[in-house]
């Protein structure tokens, strides 16, 4: 119901739909149960069927789970950049009830987009340093994967802009924030 409702205020033709899902995760399953919760795992062909029938066109994935690789397949599409923690075969690291993010939401989200400007930029950065981490621990390479359809490679510019707009030379801060509020708020 959600997707449905944010696909009826988004704009099909310009407006990107950036999604980030975080839990537990099996090949094929992201798992939303955890007691006293009980709620049905998503599997990516369900998934896939309601972002289609929500209508949004354009389409940033981001999928911080175990095994997470393993929704590429049915989330891919020439106008969807899929990103996540892990390969389909690959658990992920750094999942805790203790801790604010997983090393892969660490990585990308806390370290690398704070100073990236292109998320192909912050995937590359958060890949290497989640497998600095593995490797100091001693844990196999979770293999984070990111998938970038043809047409979202050419729509990608534009909400880049928008998500890392640059610094107005010579403003004060009061006057920067201003100027960038407009063009974020556009992105849903």
């Amino acid at each position: 119901r959600a997707l449905t409702r944010i696909g009826q205020q988004m704009n099909p033709d310009t407006d990107v739909l950036f999604m980030y899902m975080t839990s537990h995760g099996n090949q094929g399953i992201f798992q939303l149960a955890d007691e006293p919760i009980s709620m049905d795992s998503i599997d990516p062909q369900w998934l896939r069927e309601v972002l289609d029938r929500s209508g949004i066109r354009w389409r940033v994935i981001v999928i911080s789970a175990c095994y997470s690789g393993s929704f590429i397949p049915a989330l891919q599409s020439p106008d969807t950049l899929v990103i996540t923690a892990s390969a389909s075969d690959r658990p992920s690291f750094g999942c805790s009830n203790e801790a604010d993010y997983t090393y892969f939401g660490r990585a990308f989200f806390d370290e690398a987009l704070r100073n990236a400007n292109s998320l192909q930029t912050a995937f590359d950065q958060a890949k290497v340093r989640i497998r600095q981490w593995e490797k100091a621990q001693g844990f196999p390479s979770s293999q984070p994967q990111l998938k970038l359809g043809q047409n979202m490679g050419l729509m990608l510019p534009q909400f880049e802009s928008r998500l890392f707009p640059p610094e107005i030379a010579g403003s004060t801060p009061a006057e920067t924030a201003s100027a960038v509020s407009s063009p974020v708020s556009q992105i849903h």
